[in-house]
């Protein structure tokens, strides 16, 4: 075992590193000439590796640079104060000194008066003689566990800083802590208020999801198996997006005690996915759903179960004629003007959507909706048409409509019956009977 009653630091550092490294705990004592250390010193070796070094700037550098070969470090009050309690300072500013828990030693009733200052700039504990080995060996180790632990309420306070909402709860579903309260929180600005024993039934203004929160913890309690998934809040007019990921605590014998949350909120990132999956179902030219999208949607528009659904098939009037006489790119201004025309007086006023189906070729869907209030929609279309032109030409189009009372008639079917009658319209507008 290694002894060294006194040893200059780099003289440690020369002969004795592969020693050191070899050793798992050594205490340090900074010496003073003032205390009789020989009581204390003969503990120490018996169960620990024992450094003596003087206190001076290259002991300090010494020990940051070999932090790893260090477990403790005792030194006594008067020395611990002098330099206004330099020697924790030292420790303080340095990250890895700090993990070093400094013990103060008191072999005299004078060293009282600065041991209660040691202890309130960062002493762990206190030793006073008579030296018992067995309460001496268990205050070390105490302070180094205590040194190399933290807290509850310093976890807490670490995990404050993180963006993300970490949450514990019992095997009750019933919150133990929450490192944040977000607005969608009841009374999270109440400063007297805790999430602590609550649930999200008790505390959450969204209801519908805070009880199909609880069913997910009821299930991870009951099976130990984990769940993420993703949730939008609509609450104070604010659409929020919001993943949340949940995981078993168990206890020793493997049964499940209660659940650890993360919640972030990725309202920025499904929004933007929305977006893109939006913009891959719009029509390019004229801003309404394309084809691709008017498929999906009807292939599930009779088990959403909104009837009656009334559907208006509309076709551009003289499309041909103006790709003849102005061109491609004037066609493809009428084209986008007979949308707008519907995008201004559909979706805007009857939520309907909008589907460009073909060249010149919409579809308009309308869920809830009438046979009589669709035929109206089309009589304010055809009135409106007055305020969109292009080469002093009226938008003109042709309509057909037909509607859904219930599921006895399937969607294609009324459809086919739009279709059919948009193209008797069509036929007699060319024929001159109608506008």
């Amino acid at each position: 075992m290694l002894n060294l009653n006194y040893v200059e630091p780099f003289r440690i550092m020369e002969g004795n590193m592969k020693i050191l490294k070899s050793i798992k705990k050594t205490v340090i004592i900074v010496s003073d000439d003032s205390q009789n250390y020989s009581d204390i010193k003969d503990i120490i070796e018996e169960n620990y590796n024992l450094i003596v070094v003087s206190e001076n700037l290259y002991s300090f550098e010494y020990i940051s640079e070999n932090i790893s070969h260090f477990s403790a470090l005792i030194i006594s009050s008067k020395k611990a104060s002098e330099n206004n309690y330099q020697v924790f300072k030292q420790f303080e500013i340095n990250p890895v000194l700090s993990s070093v828990p400094v013990i103060i030693y008191c072999n005299d009733i004078t060293s009282d008066i600065y041991a209660e200052k040691c202890l309130e700039n960062g002493a762990v504990d206190i030793i006073y003689p008579p030296l018992v080995s067995k309460f001496l060996i268990h205050k070390i180790e105490n302070a180094m566990h205590e040194k190399n632990s933290v807290t509850f309420y310093q976890v807490e306070k670490i995990l404050k800083e993180l963006p993300s909402n970490i949450y514990l709860k019992d095997e009750k579903g019933r919150y133990i802590f929450a490192t944040h309260y977000w607005h969608h929180i009841e009374h999270k600005d109440d400063p007297e208020w805790t999430i602590r024993g609550k649930t999200d039934i008790d505390i959450r203004k969204d209801k519908d999801n805070a009880k199909k929160a609880m069913e997910a913890d009821m299930e991870i309690i009951k099976t130990g198996k984990g769940t993420a998934y993703t949730v939008e809040i609509n609450t104070d007019g604010e659409r929020e997006f919001f993943e949340i990921i949940k995981q078993p605590l168990f206890d020793e014998n493997k049964h499940v005690k209660g659940i650890v949350g993360l919640i972030n909120n990725v309202t920025a990132r499904e929004l933007l996915r929305l977006s893109l999956e939006e913009s891959a179902l719009m029509d390019g030219l004229t801003n309404v759903y394309n084809r691709r999208f008017f498929e999906q949607y009807t292939s599930s528009i009779e088990k959403n179960g909104k009837y009656p659904i009334s559907v208006i098939s509309a076709d551009c009037n003289d499309l041909k004629k103006v790709n003849d006489t102005y061109g491609h790119l004037v066609g493809d201004e009428y084209i986008r003007m007979t949308a707008l025309l519907f995008r201004t007086n559909i979706v805007i006023q009857h939520k309907g959507r909008i589907f460009r189906v073909g060249g010149d070729e919409f579809v308009i869907i309308l869920t809830e909706t009438s046979l009589e209030e669709a035929e109206e929609i089309v009589r304010k279309l055809q009135n409106e048409a007055v305020h969109f032109s292009i080469k002093r030409k009226n938008v003109s189009i042709s309509y057909g409509v037909s509607y859904l009372e219930n599921s006895s008639t399937s969607f294609i079917e009324c459809l086919d019956t739009a279709d059919k009658r948009m193209y008797e319209n069509k036929a007699k507008y060319k024929q001159g009977n109608i506008r």
